[in-house]
């Protein structure tokens, strides 16, 4: 009997903890970025979607919203929580480096003005994934709106 009573009430503890928790973006509060990180995308702790850890480093999640695409590179708004774009970003992918649109590996090539897509940059030092184990992508340009 107080084998049962000791987890119900572990469990009436708990439960409040879980219901509250905002999923979307949990452990963005307690990320610690690294100044070179800060230097280019002042906005990172507000732009932040959620975390993920690979091979030992934190990466943070991102949305953005293509603005334009050419042969040669593509531009793209990182969005807030409201999906307001915050910062803009320009860079050059490989021609083998892919994204996930709507759950299909898509050639940068192919996408259209207004498609969301989903970024990871390392806690600690700049540089732009389609995955947290992704190639880094080259950033040409970024701005802040």
């Amino acid at each position: 009997m107080k084998l049962i009573t000791t987890i119900v009430c572990t469990l009436a503890l708990a439960v409040p903890a879980t219901v509250n928790a905002d999923s979307k973006n949990y452990g963005c509060d307690s990320v610690n970025f690294g100044a070179d990180v800060l230097e280019k995308m002042p906005n990172a702790k507000k732009l932040c979607r959620g975390i993920a850890e690979k091979n030992g480093t934190v990466y943070v999640h991102y949305v953005a919203e293509v603005e334009s695409r050419t042969a040669a590179d593509v531009t793209v708004n990182f969005l807030d929580k409201d999906d307001k774009a915050v910062s803009r970003v320009k860079f050059e992918p490989t021609a083998d480096q892919t994204v996930m649109v709507d759950k299909k590996a898509t050639k940068y090539s192919s996408l259209d003005k207004g498609q969301k897509l989903d970024f990871w940059i390392a806690q600690n030092k700049w540089g732009l994934y389609a995955s947290p184990d992704g190639k880094a992508m080259k950033i040409v340009s970024v701005e802040h709106l």
